[in-house]
């Protein structure tokens, strides 16, 4: 009796191993091979769109599903071992394309942005970025983080009425500031603060009337006035919700930066990933340069889950900055880690840079993008989340 238990239980260990286990490791990599390539449909359909985000968490299941896969095919017969190295190509193929595209934001790709090692004071622009998280009530230790890092500029989003109160204080040591506070529970306030004279800052609602974009001068300390784009769009919050808003506001940032003859900054919450479509065509249309490529990942959402882990928030900059300092800052209790940028205007010796280069249909495209996201807000519900 002992034995025939004993036996029993063998059988069914050796059907899990060779028959049971091998079809659930197919069936999760044919899953996680068909979400690596959905962002090369082309649509704004956020269940789409949002394949993009997950690029490094995708590649790196797909390779530990592939080490199981091909383990487990010591255990298998002649033409089970055959099936499963068939069962390889196409994720394998995935792995290569989400290489190709995360392999610019790794330290073996060559810096698009051009380092500096000194810069005089007067030529000198730091940069703080931070989502302070609407749900996150706790601005002490956010405070302490601003006075430790000290930037001449800090850009602060997800700001409303009680974070209007508690960042008061710091409008004594940055004596230009500007805000936006939404009238509604929104999550879309903005404030700026800086050490250097603003010049003609304003909000503009450039798709819909939550979403802010804040334009302004900054007068630096050698007489020269960049220009600063502040830009929190809309999330992926909402399966039915289009990216033409987020796209359009992103492609509206590169289209000032080229347009304008002043050096231009644009950063913020970006709510996409540098490797997707939209960022990758701002950036050419603007001649905007990533310090993120050619030095790493940087993730900066969410602070405490490993799975959901990628660059959102973003400060780009023209070539006529050089780069002193990039880095993502400590987490103060948002969901955000806050980054930081120190630039050199006009650089003494500054090496050439990458810079992208707009490539056939850009601005075509781009234009595509802005009517669809006007047709968008048309055709939107007044409601408003």
């Amino acid at each position: 009796m002992v034995g025939s238990k004993d036996g029993g239980r063998h059988r069914w260990s050796r059907l899990i191993l060779r028959r049971i286990l091998p079809l659930v490791i197919l069936g999760l990599l044919a899953v996680a091979t068909a979400v690596s390539f959905l962002p090369l449909i082309e649509t704004n359909a956020w269940w789409v769109r949002y394949a993009d985000f997950p690029r490094l968490q995708l590649a790196t299941a797909i390779v530990l599903l592939l080490a199981a896969l091909l383990g487990l095919g010591r255990h298998a017969g002649k033409r089970a071992r055959t099936t499963a190295l068939l069962a390889v190509v196409l994720p394998a193929a995935a792995v290569g394309y989400h290489a190709h595209k995360l392999y610019p934001y790794t330290g073996l790709s060559a810096q698009a942005a051009a380092g500096v090692e000194e810069c005089p004071a007067e030529r000198t622009l730091s940069v703080m970025v931070a989502n302070v998280q609407k749900r996150n009530e706790d601005a002490s230790e956010f405070l302490r983080l601003v006075e430790d890092v000290d930037p001449d500029v800090l850009l602060v989003m997800e700001t409303d009425g009680w974070w209007d109160r508690r960042l008061s204080p710091l409008r004594s040591t940055f004596p230009e500031a500007v805000q936006h506070i939404p009238e509604s529970h929104g999550a879309f306030g903005m404030h700026l603060f800086s050490k250097l004279r603003l010049a003609s800052p304003a909000f503009r609602f450039l798709f819909d009337a939550d979403t802010p974009t804040l334009f302004t001068g900054i007068d630096l300390p050698n007489g020269v006035t960049v220009q600063f784009l502040g830009l929190h769009p809309r999330p992926p919050l909402a399966w039915s919700q289009p990216t033409a808003l987020r796209d359009a506001h992103l492609l509206s940032a590169g289209l000032e930066a080229r347009s304008t003859k002043m050096p231009t900054i644009v950063a913020g919450d970006f709510n996409a990933v540098p490797w997707e479509p939209a960022t990758r065509r701002s950036a050419r249309i603007g001649g905007l340069l990533d310090p993120r490529i050619g030095r790493g990942f940087y993730p900066t959402f969410r602070t405490d889950d490993l799975l959901i882990s990628w660059p959102l928030d973003q400060i780009l900059y023209q070539e006529a900055f050089g780069l002193l300092d990039f880095e993502t800052l400590p987490a103060f209790g948002s969901d955000h880690f806050p980054v930081f940028a120190r630039l050199c205007h006009g650089a003494p010796g500054l090496m050439p840079h990458a810079a992208p280069a707009l490539r056939p249909g850009d601005l075509e495209e781009a234009q595509v993008s802005i009517e669809a996201a006007r047709a968008s807000i048309r055709d939107r519900s007044p409601e408003r989340r």
